[in-house]
Parts: C-alpha cells; structure tokens; sequence
C-alpha cells in the first residue's frame, strides 16, 4: 500500500537545529545576493531609461521643429502678400 501523507517524525528524527553560527553566515550570503541583484537590476534599467529619453528627446525636437516649419511659411506667405515686389 502506497502512503500519500508523510509519517510523523518521532522527536528523536527531527534534524538538528540550525547552529547560530551558519544561520549568520548563511543571511549574510542571502543580504549580499540580494543586494547584488537588486544592483544589477537597476543597471539593466539604466540603458532602458537612457534610451526613452533619447527617444522623447528626438521627438520634442522633431515637434518643435515641425512647428518653426510652420511658423516660417506663415511668415513668407504674409511677406508674400504684403511686399510690393510681388504684387505684380
């Protein structure tokens, strides 16, 4: 017959405890490598953001020069219509 549910351990099998000593080291180890990928996470990230402000960047310029574009034909079309030269 298959047993599904593990068997209760007796007091006498239980591991032995973890010694006070290896339970720093090993949070120590674990505070380290979460500090490290949280570092090298935020690294990854850096690039990313780099890249969407230069983005952003590109097209605020492209938008503004689009309307100096604008603007300046505006300004010859009403040069056009009030110097004299092109009356004729």
């Amino acid at each position: 017959m298959l047993k599904i549910l593990p068997s209760l351990r007796s007091a006498q099998e239980r591991p032995a405890p973890i010694r006070p000593l290896v339970a720093t080291m090993a949070l120590v180890c674990m505070a380290v490598g979460v500090v490290v990928v949280i570092g090298f996470t935020t690294f990854a990230l850096v690039p990313l953001l780099l890249a969407v402000g230069v983005v952003a960047a590109w097209v605020l310029a492209l938008l503004l020069l689009a309307w100096a574009g604008i603007e300046g034909l505006a300004a010859l079309e009403r040069w056009f219509e009030t110097d004299s030269r092109f009356q004729r």
